[in-house]
């Protein structure tokens, strides 16, 4: 159930209105979650999200960077399946600035 539920929302955030509800409604830690301890079809559909999530807004990356989504991404990349990888490499692609960027404006304060 899980897994079609991740399958949908995978669906839903290829548009505007569907990332803004997943993040909205509290999705993004229940995705990293997912990233972490779910089936590898469920891992691989939610860094599917995740990376949707950033393409399309700084604001939604730093929530999932801030809902400890590296350590799990990292995982991914080592363990899981050749799509899950190509996932997280475009994740991080597009998340690390940000996350760079937001340690220099902590370390700045």
């Amino acid at each position: 159930m899980v897994d079609k539920a991740v399958a949908l929302l995978s669906n839903l955030s290829t548009i505007s209105e569907g990332r803004l509800e997943i993040a909205r409604e509290g999705g993004i830690p229940s995705l990293v979650e997912i990233v972490e301890s779910g089936s590898q079809r469920g891992k691989e559909n939610a860094a599917s999200i995740l990376l949707q999530l950033c393409l399309h807004s700084s604001r939604f990356c730093t929530l999932v960077l801030q809902e400890g989504a590296v350590p799990p991404l990292v995982a991914l990349s080592q363990s899981g399946t050749p799509r899950a990888k190509e996932k997280v490499s475009n994740l991080s692609f597009f998340a690390f600035p940000i996350l760079i960027s937001g340690n220099k404006k902590q370390t700045a304060l």
